[in-house]
């Protein structure tokens, strides 16, 4: 008992020291941080159980619905299997029938091929028919039947034989129609358009080329001749049943068709370039001094004329110039006056004749431009030639167009300037052999006077 004492008591002084209140001590930041540190812990804990809670909610949605598209699959597997029986089943029945189609149509199949290519051949050849242009409906029934898989009933049959005997009836008519023209600037309007058979169709007056397979019209950019615009005129203005005359296209529209890619006569001279504007204007050159020319000679010719007529001698024609000398020298020997006479017809003999040299080698000049422009026109398309070969002639369409059309005009200009130069110098010689009598005459008369003193 002695020894087990001072335990008791140390004990008993210990729960004592703890039971007893102990004086309170002021908090530090440690503590507060603590404290912050531990409540953030249960938060993010919090979050963290209700993420869990939410993901597996998900797993198990996504589990059900993985379960349930194995599930359709498995169903559209099985339809699959169903319908590809079902389409086997059909092909073998649809086999059978067909054969027995076959066998039944008999004769009947050789007739629906030859329908096909009747149809397909009428298509093709009213396609571009003037007499189906405004009937579009017939060529869309031409192709659906030749294109059709399927036995032709006699309503079908019977219509492609009466468009067949429409066609040739309207090939020999001339109908009005209203369709769609597009002009050359590129403009559409509606208007009549008058149809001649299988040949021509015109409108306002205008030739017209048909668009195959459509009701429209393209407007020509380059029309016939006048007369020929006249006709379709006319022809347009002329009553039901009375009779006019009308320029056919017997090739339906091919000659037209030349006749817009064919170049006119500026486009043509303008092929010949510089050397055939030179051609040109040496040849209206010419053309102007022979009019200058003989519109001189032919007011000389009316005033010698009138010199020949009258008595007293003028000053404003050569031969009445001649009269003059001539009666100034009554009084000298014959040897003296027809020595004067012949100098006075020399002095007019040049302004009679000028020009008309000038004409003449004018005239001789146009053939010669127009041959070296043809040795140029062969030098260029020599030069296309060895450049690009002879694959594509339209690169030496150039070359020889300007060959051919220098010596076109050098010839053009030449032979109208040797015509005019004949001309007028036979119009001067005429002139100067009147002087040239007249004088004679002078001398003559002059010489038996002096015989007769």
């Amino acid at each position: 008992m002695i020894g087990f004492f001072p335990v008791s008591v140390a004990i008993l002084i210990v729960l004592t020291l703890l039971g007893s209140p102990l004086p309170a001590q002021p908090s530090t930041g440690l503590d507060v941080f603590l404290e912050q540190v531990r409540q953030r812990a249960k938060n993010e804990e919090r979050i963290n159980q209700e993420r869990e809670q939410e993901f597996g909610a998900d797993l198990d949605a996504a589990r059900a619905r993985i379960q349930k598209a194995r599930s359709a699959v498995r169903a559209e597997q099985d339809r699959q299997e169903l319908l590809l029986k079902n389409f086997e089943a059909n092909e073998a029945i649809l086999t059978e029938l067909e054969a027995l189609l076959h066998e039944e149509q008999g004769g009947l199949g050789e007739m629906f091929g030859v329908v096909r290519q009747s149809a397909g051949d009428f298509h093709a050849q009213f396609v571009g028919s003037l007499a189906m242009a405004d009937r579009p409906e017939a060529l869309e029934f031409l192709d659906g039947l030749s294109d059709s898989r399927t036995l032709p009933g006699m309503a079908e049959l019977e219509r492609m034989w009466i468009l067949v005997l429409e066609e040739m009836v309207d090939s020999g008519r001339v109908d009005r129609f209203v369709g769609e023209v597009v002009l050359p600037d590129g403009t559409k309007q509606d208007s009549e358009v008058l149809r001649i058979g299988a040949f021509n169709a015109v409108a306002d007056g205008r030739y017209l080329s048909h668009v195959q397979g459509r009701n429209q019209f393209l407007e020509l950019p380059r029309q016939p001749r006048n007369r020929h615009l006249r006709l379709a005129r006319e022809l347009e203005q002329a009553e039901p049943g009375e009779t006019r005359f009308f320029a056919l296209d017997p090739s339906r529209g091919a000659i037209l068709a030349h006749l817009v890619q064919s170049p006119t006569l500026i486009e043509r001279i303008k092929q010949g370039r510089e050397i055939g504007l030179i051609i040109l204007g040496l040849g209206l050159f010419g053309l102007i001094l022979f009019l200058v020319r003989f519109t001189i000679l032919a007011v000389m010719d009316r005033r010698i004329q009138r010199q020949l007529r009258s008595e007293t001698p003028l000053a404003d024609n050569p031969l009445g110039r001649i009269l003059q000398i001539s009666g100034a020298s009554r009084r000298v020997d014959p040897e003296t006056l027809e020595i004067r006479l012949d100098e006075a017809v020399l002095k007019e003999i040049p302004s009679l004749e000028r020009g008309l040299r000038t004409i003449k080698i004018l005239a001789a000049m146009a053939p010669l431009l127009g041959l070296l422009g043809t040795v140029v026109g062969m030098i260029e398309t020599f030069q296309a030639i060895t450049l690009f070969g002879t694959g594509d002639p339209q690169l030496m369409a150039g070359g020889i167009s300007q060959a051919l059309v220098t010596t076109a005009l050098g010839l053009s200009v030449a032979i109208p300037l040797l015509f005019l130069h004949s001309l007028a110098a036979a119009k001067s010689r005429t002139l100067v052999n009147i002087l040239e009598e007249q004088g004679a005459g002078l001398l003559a008369e002059h010489i038996q006077r002096t015989r007769e003193r």
